[in-house]
């Protein structure tokens, strides 16, 4: 371009380049920045600027939370919008109340946060060019911007916590609380199982036809699709694919360590220990190590003297053996005797943090490489993989190239010669055992939950294959007739009956469990009995399937021989409960809990009283969500 600047071409590109900065320019002159309005507060706006602002910073929180597991999707689902505009709302109607009580936050308790919060430190205390790029990182223009804002959160938290600790507890509260908590029951339960009844229970054609028309929304043929599907699968390219030996020969030698095995020693050693670092232990230790080389060097047997002397118990019984072992897995001082010494060679005392250590070689192994013809075909192979794989991705870009210039998935595959698939009509169970949908769960929700006319987006399986689909037909469900349906019905309107009977025998043992023992009543309705052990309300204790949370919170309602009024249902059916014995916490433990116990009691009652506060300052102010822009931001 310099060396051209006069050249009619140059003038022609430049002045285009300033055409369209000026067209632009004069468009965003005359349009401007359209600012939007997710909620007001008694007409004040909160705009899209500073919602965008909140909602990354709910969904960085989430992030750190939730770490590889989170999405923006998953952030959508959980209402995290939501939950971003009413903090929003409910801080400026906090700040508002703030203010009319006239609380502040003074520039010392400020300073004192800023000062206190980790993300601020480094190993020197506060670090004012940390606390600046982490304020700009997180959305903040200057310090500044964040330090009002952080004075406005002080004042908003003074303000909360003042109606926290409003909430008043007493001794009976914490007693009450605690005797929830750690009060033990036993529990007894005849549990009245469908089945049971079930087995009995015959339908005929006329029940069968009534409970079908009552319950047509459960026949429903299920949704089929009928798609085109192209796979491009590294293992086609790898069949023919040839590897060169300079490929092999190289790849062996950047993996040598792979292929080789270190050198491995065999030893033993008899250990005397130190009982302190004082000089005086040591020289005791390295006085009686001597005498143990000086009765080797006389002939005496490594492996008896071992049995005898040594202070090392898990390897004096083995007469000191230790095995082989490779260089750097034992103490330095230690690993340099072992690794200088020859076969059948006796160390002098080797000083360890241990103690002293007289070490023999029983025996070496030397290092050892794998030759490159005996790994040839599975570096090869390796090779061969990788290629493939590339081959493979490389074949899928251009195929999604190739999507952007046809019309369909079909005319896609056929420029690039790739062999396209047509599948269905085929329901989601019948996907399960289709040869290619049926090996990947996401293909397959892939494949239900597209629409006919979507943009095709090719997907890499987690086996490394590439695969597009593209829908051209959605069959949605629809009424079965009765005839296709009537095997499902006559067995759902025999189990329906079975529960409603089973329901009805329990209501009847219920009414008289306060005149009859549950043993009685059990042999009587030929139902099994269930005793539970000593359980508290929230399970610990008993681990059995039968105690839900839904029983025990109806359980540790009554009094001690108390039946629980209506039966429960659980997974092995319906459950007649009787409080069996009552046993009720040490005081001892109750003495040892109660700080604690107040504390939470504290936070309870606190925050149901915060979030009535809370309440009735909204229904004082107009509080106007915009759902339709909230949606699209």
């Amino acid at each position: 371009m310099r060396n051209q600047a006069q050249s009619w071409i140059a003038k022609v590109i430049l002045g285009g380049i300033v055409l369209s900065f000026a067209l632009w320019g004069v468009g965003d002159y005359f349009t401007g920045s359209q600012v939007e309005y997710v909620a007001e507060v008694d007409g004040t706006p909160i705009t899209d600027s500073t919602f965008s602002q909140a909602y990354e910073r709910q969904l960085n929180s989430y992030r750190a939370r939730m770490g590889k597991t989170f999405s923006r999707e998953l952030a959508e689902k959980r209402g995290v919008k939501e939950e971003t505009i009413q903090i929003l709302v409910n801080r400026r109607l906090m700040l508002e109340e703030a203010q009319k009580l006239g609380l502040a936050a003074p520039e010392a308790a400020l300073m004192a946060s800023l000062q206190a919060n980790p993300a601020f430190q480094s190993p020197d205390g506060f670090d004012l060019n940390r606390y600046k790029i982490i304020t700009r990182n997180m959305g903040y223009r200057t310090t500044r911007d964040y330090e009002d804002e952080q004075r406005l959160n002080l004042m908003v938290n003074a303000l909360q916590q003042a109606v926290l600790a409003s909430a008043h507890v007493n001794d009976r509260d914490i007693r009450e609380s605690f005797n929830r908590e750690f009060e033990q029951r036993v529990l007894s339960a005849i549990i009245v199982d469908p089945d049971s009844i079930g087995k009995k229970i015959k339908i005929d054609d006329a029940q069968a036809r009534a409970y079908f028309e009552s319950n047509q929304q459960k026949y429903r043929s299920p949704l089929r699709v009928k798609l085109t599907a192209v796979e491009i699968s590294s293992e086609t390219f790898a069949t023919d694919m040839a590897i060169e030996a300079a490929d092999v020969e190289k790849a062996y030698n950047e993996r040598i360590a792979e292929f080789t095995t270190p050198e491995r020693r065999h030893a033993r050693h008899i250990l005397i220990k130190t009982d302190s670092d004082e000089a005086t232990d040591r020289e005791t230790a390295l006085e009686k190590a001597n005498a143990v080389k000086a009765r080797l060097d006389a002939g005496e047997d490594f492996a008896a003297i071992a049995r005898e002397l040594s202070d090392d118990k898990s390897t004096s019984d083995k007469g000191g053996d230790l095995g082989f072992f490779a260089r750097g897995v034992m103490l330095p001082a230690f690993d340099k005797a072992v690794y200088s010494a020859a076969t059948g060679e006796i160390s002098d005392p080797v000083e360890s943090q241990y103690g002293y250590h007289v070490v023999k070689i029983e025996a070496i192994r030397p290092a050892a490489e794998i030759a490159l013809k005996d790994v040839y075909e599975k570096l090869a192979n390796d090779i061969r993989k990788l290629k493939a794989t590339d081959e493979a991705y490389s074949v899928s870009q251009d195929l999604d190239n190739a999507l952007g210039m046809e019309d369909s998935l079909q005319a896609a595959a056929e420029t690039m010669d790739l062999k396209a698939i047509d599948i269905g009509p085929i329901s989601a169970d019948e996907a399960l055992g289709h040869q290619l949908l049926g090996s990947d769960a996401a293909l397959r929700v892939k494949a239900f939950s597209a629409l006919p006319g979507e943009i095709v987006e090719i997907q890499e399986l987690d086996d490394g294959r590439f695969v597009a689909l593209e829908i051209s037909e959605r069959i949605e469900p629809d009424t079965l007739s009765f005839a296709d349906a009537a095997a499902r019905v006559y067995e759902d309107a025999r189990i329906a009956q079975a529960e409603t009977e089973a329901e009805k025998m329990a209501e009847e043992i219920v009414a008289k469990a306060a005149e009859m023992p549950m043993e009685t009543l059990a042999q009587k309705y030929g139902q099994p009995l269930y005793i539970s052990k000593p359980v508290r309300g929230n399970g610990v204790g008993d681990e059995s399937d039968w105690l839900t949370p839904e029983l025990l919170t109806q359980a540790f309602k009554g009094a001690s021989k108390s039946v629980v009024p209506a039966p429960v249902d659980v997974s092995k059916g319906f459950a007649v409960v009787q409080v069996k014995d009552i046993i009720s916490p040490p005081e001892s433990e109750f003495e040892a809990q109660k700080e604690a116990m107040r504390l939470e009691v504290e936070k309870s009652k606190g925050a149901v009283r915060f979030a009535r506060w809370m309440a009735t300052i909204r229904d004082n102010h107009e509080i106007i969500i915009h759902r339709n822009i909230l949606e699209r931001l």
